[in-house]
């Protein structure tokens, strides 16, 4: 399942130039706890997707597949779970500007945010049972979700 994320990923990525949700092999930096509290200089939803979005994402991909988990990894997981589920009115307001926030108003958008919001609520239950078949489970979701989202919405996948 690795190569296959792997693979979407890479594909989406020459398809349409993600801006923040490509995976990589190695993990990053912990998430903050929250986007409002977090020292963000984002000004647009490229700058929030590349710094609160895609580390939170990436810890969830990084756990997904891991051939053990300690109770460390765990917390790591569920605080970007947190991360996540906190980005989520930031995502569904469809971005900073007026131009971004215009995005909330079509309906695509709007399925996109709920996808993505139902795939959030599932990798923090999965964190909190401890439960890493249902962390990959969503974790292989958002791939695709974000994907989608991105092919759909980013103006470099045009």
């Amino acid at each position: 399942m690795r190569f296959a994320r792997s693979m979407v990923l890479v594909g989406a990525a020459v398809i349409g130039g993600l801006a923040g949700c490509e995976q990589q092999q190695t993990a990053s930096a912990p998430p903050p706890s929250s986007p409002a509290a977090a020292p963000t200089t984002a000004k647009d939803s490229r700058g929030f997707m590349n710094e609160v979005v895609q580390p939170a994402a990436q810890v969830l991909w990084n756990y997904g597949y891991a051939e053990k988990m300690s109770d460390e990894n765990w917390a790591e997981v569920e605080k970007a779970a947190a991360t996540l589920n906190d980005a989520m009115p930031a995502i569904a307001a469809g971005g900073f500007s007026d131009e971004e926030k215009a995005r909330a108003s079509m309906g695509g958008w709007q399925d996109w945010t709920k996808k993505t919001a139902d795939l959030v609520t599932a990798a923090k239950a999965a964190a909190d049972q401890k439960n890493q078949m249902g962390l990959a489970t969503a974790g292989d979701g958002l791939v695709e979700t974000c994907g989608g989202c991105h092919t759909e919405f980013d103006p470099n996948a045009k």
